[in-house]
């Protein structure tokens, strides 16, 4: 018996004592607020509100330009878990970019919702444009070809009579440098997100042409997905990571921590307070599922566009690529 508990310690020790999984993220190319996950897991969040950090896990996170990129470096195996937009995810599943598959594990944020902030593309005030057609020739600024805003542009394009690929011309530009794109008139009209939407309106000068929600309605804008092969043999460690995430964001939503949350992201996005203040966290940012549920209805709305529009050659179901068991409560969809 002795001989048998000695052993069995050994073995729990052993467990104990190992060294905890590090995870590859990729960002999706938005900075929190807007992707919250790059804010819940800054180092005030790792050292006071993250229980499993340094634990069961550590993270090594990649900032990207846009989910295209996040979706490369899954693929190269270079990123564990990562970001995406369903336009994306669309695309790697129809090309089996990523052999072993990839999974959504929970949300991000997603659009569309009535009484909540929606993705815009905007104009200055005094601009000739004041409808759709009106972007016959002009340029329009986005973050990265085949990300979720481009999606939004070319099916909003098309809807209104206007080939995307001969009727306009789009650009890549990095989400912060919009808004000071169109007000310096290198482009026409491009995509404001959260941060920096609420920032540039709040200076004025700006009229909003259309949004996200004009293209799908409510759906799902980006979404957070892991490699197949990692999460099977690290189960216990993304476990662990969505369980902080959760928490970390119901952290940022609870009003007791307002004032410390609004200086940690002011500090980390260089974003003014009183615009944070603002809007973060209220029926002005975007909708958030407490519990990282994305319902595949909310994926699916984007990737049947984009068959509608022959963006992609088939039809992906993303019902059977969702495995929301992995996140700390049970989501009823």
């Amino acid at each position: 018996m002795a001989a048998t508990g000695a052993a069995a310690l050994g073995s729990w020790s052993g467990r104990a004592s190992a060294a905890p999984v590090t995870i590859r993220y990729a960002t999706g190319g938005g900075i929190g607020p807007n992707e919250i996950e790059t804010i819940v897991f800054l180092d005030y969040l790792k050292q006071n509100v993250l229980p499993n950090y340094g634990k069961a896990y550590t993270l090594d996170m990649t900032f990207t330009r846009g989910t295209p990129e996040a979706a490369t470096l899954l693929a190269s195996g270079q990123a564990d878990l990562g970001t995406l937009s369903s336009a994306v995810f669309a695309t790697v599943m129809a090309k089996n970019a990523i052999p072993e598959g990839i999974t959504i594990i929970s949300d991000n944020y997603q659009d569309g919702y009535s009484g909540y902030a929606t993705n815009s593309y905007f104009v200055l005030e005094d601009s000739p444009i004041k409808t759709i057609a009106d972007l016959k020739g002009k340029k329009i600024g986005i973050n990265a070809f085949g990300s979720a805003v481009d999606l939004v542009l070319r099916v909003v394009l098309k809807k209104n009579g206007l080939d995307p690929r001969r009727d306009v011309q789009i650009v890549e530009i990095a989400f912060p440098n919009i808004g000071p794109a169109i007000r310096e008139k290198r482009i026409d009209c491009g995509c404001l997100v959260i941060p920096f939407l609420p920032s540039e309106v709040a200076k004025g000068g700006l009229r909003s042409v259309f949004t996200s929600g004009d293209a799908f309605g409510p759906a799902s804008v980006i979404f957070q997905v892991g490699r197949n092969n990692f999460i099977k043999e690290n189960e216990a460690a993304v476990r662990a990571y969505l369980a902080d995430f959760v928490a970390g964001q119901a952290w940022f939503y609870d009003p007791a921590n307002r004032t410390k949350a609004i200086e940690l992201i002011a500090d980390f996005t260089k974003s003014p307070k009183a615009v944070l203040e603002s809007y973060f966290a209220t029926s002005r940012d975007y909708y958030r599922d407490p519990n990282g549920c994305v319902p595949a209805s909310s994926v699916q709305k984007p990737i049947d566009a984009m068959v509608e529009e022959k963006l992609i050659d088939k039809r992906v179901d993303a019902a059977k690529y969702i495995n929301l068991g992995l996140l700390p409560k049970p989501c009823a969809l």
